[in-house]
């Protein structure tokens, strides 16, 4: 599944991988400019059924923790919806 989500004032997409069973939530980062400083795989966990958390990759990295969290909130729309 495609997702688009707004980043730095830009918009950019993203592939989802959702789990079949109790696995993680995986998405995989198609934009360039990103992948050049940021992994390119970011895993999230389904909680409660509907609760959707980032597994944090580096804790000191602002700009990838902001993206986890935006990517997050995308994720946690479509699970409400």
């Amino acid at each position: 599944m495609m997702l688009y989500f707004e980043f730095e004032e830009k918009r950019r997409k993203a592939d989802v991988e959702w789990p079949k069973n109790n696995g993680n939530i995986v998405v995989h980062i198609n934009d360039k400019e990103l992948a050049k400083d940021l992994p390119t795989d970011l895993y999230y966990e389904v909680r409660n059924e509907n609760k959707i958390d980032f597994i944090i990759e580096d804790s000191s990295d602002e700009r990838l923790l902001e993206l986890q969290n935006v990517l997050g909130r995308r994720l946690q729309e479509l699970v409400n919806k």
